[in-house]
C-alpha cells in the first residue's frame, strides 16, 4: 500500500476550518436560544469539538496516510486541526463580543463584582475597584479572543492526545 506524504499541518487546514465553523454555528445556536453562560448546555460544545477532531484525524489517516498512522502523526493532525479551529473561534469571539453581544463584558463585570463581594463582604471600595480594573482588562474583546484561542487550543491538545490513541493504525504486516 502506497503511503502518501502529506504534512499534518497542510492537510489540517480544511478540517480545522470546518470544525471552527461548526463550533461557531453551535455557539450562535446557544446564543439565539438564550442559554446562560453557566448552563450545562455550554459543555456540549466539547462534544462537537471532540467529534470534529476525531473525524478530522480519521480523515487525515485514511486520505493522506493510506489508512495507516502513528500515534505521533495522529496527534499532530489533531493539534493542527485544533489550532485552525481555535484560531477561527478566537476571531469569532472578538467579533461576537465587540459587535453581536455587546452586553457580555458588562455581564462579566457584574458577576465578578457580585462574586467578589460574596467571598469578601468586608472588601473596601478601593480594593473592589482595583480588583474590577483587573477583571476589565481581561474582559476586553481582544483579551477574551486571545484567552479563548489559548483555552480552545489547550482543550484541543488534550482531546487530540486521547483521540490519537484510538485513531492510530500501524502496519502490522511482516515484510
Amino acid at each position: 500500500m502506497e503511503q502518501k506524504s502529506t504534512s499534518s499541518f497542510a492537510a489540517a487546514v480544511m478540517p480545522g476550518i470546518y470544525l471552527g465553523v461548526a463550533l461557531i454555528v453551535f455557539r450562535l445556536i446557544l446564543f439565539l436560544l438564550d442559554v446562560e453562560m453557566e448552563s450545562y448546555l455550554n459543555w456540549t460544545i466539547y462534544v462537537v469539538l471532540a467529534i470534529g477532531l476525531y473525524l478530522g484525524i480519521i480523515s487525515f489517516r485514511d486520505k493522506h496516510r493510506g489508512g495507516l498512522i502513528s500515534y505521533g502523526n495522529a496527534f499532530g493532525a489533531g493539534f493542527a486541526i485544533g489550532l485552525f479551529a481555535s484560531l477561527i473561534m478566537g476571531i469569532f469571539t472578538y467579533f461576537f463580543v465587540e459587535y453581536i453581544d455587546t452586553s457580555l463584558v458588562g455581564q462579566v463585570m457584574i458577576k465578578a463584582e457580585e462574586s467578589m463581594l460574596a467571598q469578601n463582604p468586608n472588601m473596601t471600595d478601593e480594593q473592589l475597584d482595583q480588583a474590577l480594573s483587573m477583571v476589565k482588562i481581561f474582559s476586553s474583546p481582544v483579551m477574551m479572543a486571545v484567552l479563548g484561542f489559548v483555552y480552545n487550543l489547550v482543550i484541543s491538545v488534550i482531546f487530540s492526545l486521547i483521540i490519537a490513541i484510538f485513531a492510530k493504525r500501524e502496519d502490522r504486516s511482516i515484510a
